[in-house]
């Protein structure tokens, strides 16, 4: 029985409270979504396919989302301004997203989405916070 109780412990230990806040919203219109991922695998627009989502009202152009007890380990967010609340982004006829977007590091520069590796961070502590800028074409 000792021995389950320090696992529980460490795994308790490991994990950590992830505070991300989004700026830069073009109006407080529908809703915010966060997904976190885990692996490259769906990044950034397959949602089916992320660890966890969070959605979320935008007050002042901004929200502040928090995703507790988020096991120590490499994670990218991708994030969408759902404008119409219809659960996906939409975009014109050749793929450009009509609706706001981003993702962590706010990457920069380059055609297409950002990459799992161009988005990625560490969380190895109890606590981290990180700042998303919101884009829109």
């Amino acid at each position: 029985m000792g021995m389950i109780a320090v696992v529980m412990c460490q795994t308790t230990a490991n994990k950590g409270l992830l505070t991300v806040k989004l700026i830069g919203f073009r109006s407080d219109k529908g809703l915010t979504c966060v997904s976190v991922f885990n692996t490259a695998k769906g990044f950034p627009g397959k949602y089916d396919q992320a660890y966890k989502i969070l959605r979320s009202p935008i007050k002042g152009n901004q929200a502040t989302l928090e995703f507790p007890d988020l096991p120590f380990g490499t994670y990218a967010l991708s994030v969408l301004h759902d404008e119409n609340s219809n659960n996906k982004m939409d975009t014109n006829f050749i793929g450009i997203p009509k609706e706001g977007f981003g993702a962590s590091n706010n990457p920069k520069g380059r055609m297409g989405p950002p990459t799992f590796d161009d988005a990625k961070f560490d969380l190895k502590s109890t606590s981290k916070s990180i700042e998303i800028n919101i884009k829109y074409f």
